[in-house]
């Protein structure tokens, strides 16, 4: 989880980061144009970043007792399946920087990510709880998808930083 998150924080630090918080689509476009060779390698570091820290869930179930196996496993399905429509976008992004600019590119595979996460997620609260991890870590992981899907459907948007803030959390901590 922590390798990963690192990963995709890496691609994040690289792959031109001030577009995301850039409102004007022109601007955006203006920089992506300026920087390409940086807004591509820092996809694939996305996409690989999101798989290793979803697989990370895996180790964590062969550590726990039956239930909280079956939770960590479904969890880790779930993230891993998520990640994978995560490739999926940033792909799509690195092949045409300019349709993300622009607001063009399709948006399912970013919508499937997330609710796959936030079940993930869901599922790796519990999981952690029945596992004899510190209780503070599962109902720690609890709250946070709870804010991230309250977040979601109030401003219709979540920056993918935070699963991997939490994923980080989760891994020193299990440590």
């Amino acid at each position: 989880m922590v390798a990963g998150s690192v990963l995709f924080f890496i691609g994040a630090s690289i792959a031109v980061p001030r577009v995301f918080t850039e409102p004007d689509r022109q601007e955006k476009l203006r920089m992506l144009t300026e920087h390409p060779w940086w807004w591509r390698a820092g996809q694939p570091l996305y996409a690989l970043g999101a798989v290793i820290a979803a697989l990370g869930v895996v180790a964590l179930a062969a550590d726990g007792e039956a239930t909280s196996r079956t939770l960590l496993a479904a969890s880790s399905a779930l993230l891993v399946a998520g990640a994978l429509a995560w490739s999926w976008s940033a792909y799509r992004r690195a092949l045409s920087p300019r349709d993300f600019a622009l607001g063009q590119l399709p948006g399912w595979s970013f919508a499937v990510y997330l609710w796959l996460t936030f079940g993930g997620l869901a599922l790796l609260g519990p999981g952690l709880l029945t596992g004899g991890w510190p209780a503070w870590l599962g109902w720690g992981v609890i709250a946070a998808d709870a804010l991230f899907v309250i977040a979601y459907l109030r401003y219709r948007d979540i920056p993918p930083f935070v699963f991997y803030l939490l994923l980080i959390v989760v891994g020193i901590a299990v440590l």
